[in-house]
Formats: C-alpha cells, structure tokens, sequence
C-alpha cells in the first residue's frame, strides 16, 4: 500500500511530470505559466523556472541520455505546433522544431537517434532527427495519436489512438502500422511493461485499464480504475501499474500479477500524469488544477 508523501508547490496548472533518468530532478510542464519546473527529488523543492517562449508546455520526453528533454508545445487555438528542445545542462531551450497540429507525448527511440512526435489532428507521427532537429518524414497512423512508447529492445512502438479505440503497433525498422489492437473508449496512454510482453493503456471516456498481450496482440484483461484516467506508468520492477484519474482525484495502483486494483490513493485537483524514480521509491503526480505535485511513497 503506498502512502502519501508532502505536497510539492510546482507552479500554475502543473500538467504532466517526468522523472530524469538519474532520479535526480522532476521536470514539471506549466502550461498556462508558460515554463517547466525543475524539482529536486532529494529535498523536493523547486529549483529552477525555465521559460518556453514558443508557447504552452503540455508534454516532455526524456533522451536516454537524460541531456535533452523533447517539450511538445501548443495552444488550444491551434495556432502554434512544435516541439522544444530543452538541454537539462544548462536548464534552457536550444531549438524549437515545427510539427503537425496538437503534438502529444512524444518517445525517443532506444538509440537516441530519433524522436517519434504523435500530431493529434493529423492522425501523423513526425520522425525527427536528433542529431539535426529536422523532421525527415510522416508516418500515417490511426486518427487522433495521443501518445508513444517504445519496447524495450525498440523494435516496436506503441501508440495509442484516442479517438479510433485502437493502440497501433509500429514496425520501427520500416516505420509501418503492422496491427491495430482495439481497445475501449478513448485511449489516451500507454506504457510498455519493462519485462513481460505486455502493453498497458488507460481509456479516458471507459475509466479503464486494457492489458495487452504483445505476442499476440490480443486484449487479456480489462480492469475498472477511477473516473477518465489519463497516464499510465508502470514500477520499475513492473509489479504495479500507477494510473493518474483526472476526474476522480486519485491514482489507483494496478497489481501486475492478479490484474486487479489493490489501492486507491487520493491526491491533488485534476491528477493528470505518474512518474516514478528508477529506484521505484517514489512517485510524482502532478495536479493540474492546484499546481501541485502529490508525492507518493511506493516503497519501503
């Protein structure tokens, strides 16, 4: 049973956290203020505000490297698209790359060498080159893509199509769509599991969790969780899955082995996206509505 930890401050509308691949710093996108937050996990404290003058921040992709956060960037007007470079040495963005319309969370591949930018309104992945920052082609998906991640040995990616109920699965050596698995209603995130061939996905309007098998791409549980959850993440040791439900004020914490919900733990206002540290100690949700990080304790 996790157990809350103190109430980070983490600046207006806290809208998506994740976690440097060190453990050593929380990255918090403000999409009204217009900035990322910088936490330091040792004291939990914000330490820096790095301004993105292209536009709101909704989502960031860690390099493997931990060097380069990739910040998706647009307005609800549909007025500005593009993805932010952000080196984490110096805490400030060094380019700013055009993409399609409403870029959600993007994945870099296991190599680094490419950044994968799911465009929501164009039912397009842009297939950036890291090393140049230039988009060098468009792979078609299923309408509406939400959001990317690759396996572990990066042979596939997998995405999930919010408003077509299906996760696509791409073949990364030739960036083609080899199947559609479909889900339940509004996919919205996806998380690959670190050992087991299986592939998690929140459904935002069914309020549950679809658990696919990735050998044969079927469906192999359907798990309630709390009302219109939107991210998905997965312990390190893969045991649990952590959902943020947006409109139930709530993580609910999925036992990978029984397939059934275990906990429910009360956070802040609107808990939009989990990131876990790499030690599997703690997690951070953040609270969209009272700029907040609810911190969670996960192990003892």
């Amino acid at each position: 049973m996790p157990s809350l930890g103190p109430t980070i401050p983490a600046g207006t509308t806290s809208g998506f956290v994740v976690v440097a691949p060190n453990g050593r710093q929380a990255y918090v996108a403000n999409r009204a203020a217009g900035v990322v937050t910088v936490v330091d996990t040792a004291v939990n404290r914000v330490t820096a505000t790095i301004p993105v003058e292209a536009g709101p921040p909704q989502f960031m992709a860690f390099s493997p490297d931990g060097r380069t956060i990739y910040v998706s960037i647009w307005d609800d007007a549909r007025t500005i698209a593009a993805v932010g470079v952000l080196d984490t040495t110096s805490n400030s963005m060094v380019a700013t790359i055009p993409v399609r319309t409403r870029p959600y969370l993007a994945a870099v591949s296991t190599d680094g060498k490419w950044l994968y930018v799911p465009n929501h309104d164009s039912g397009t992945v842009s297939l950036i080159d890291t090393a140049t920052n230039q988009v060098t082609t468009e792979i078609t998906v299923a309408p509406n893509p939400h959001w990317i991640e690759f396996s572990v040995d990066g042979s596939r990616a997998y995405i999930a199509n919010h408003e077509s109920n299906v996760v696509s699965v791409l073949d990364t050596a030739d960036n083609t769509v080899i199947a559609e698995v479909p889900v339940d209603v509004s996919p919205h995130s996806v998380a690959v599991h670190p050992t087991r061939p299986l592939v998690a996905n929140v459904n935002y309007d069914s309020s549950t969790v679809t658990m696919i098998d990735t050998d044969t791409r079927q469906v192999v549980a359907r798990i309630p969780v709390g009302t219109k959850p939107q991210d998905i993440t997965w312990s390190p040791d893969g045991r649990f899955a952590y959902t943020a439900n947006v409109e139930a004020n709530s993580v609910s914490v999925i036992n990978a082995d029984t397939m059934t919900v275990t906990a429910t733990i009360p956070t802040g206002a609107s808990p939009t996206s989990v990131a876990v540290t790499p030690d599997g100690r703690t997690g951070y949700v953040s609270n969209l509505r009272d700029g907040t990080l609810t911190l969670l304790n996960l192990a003892g």
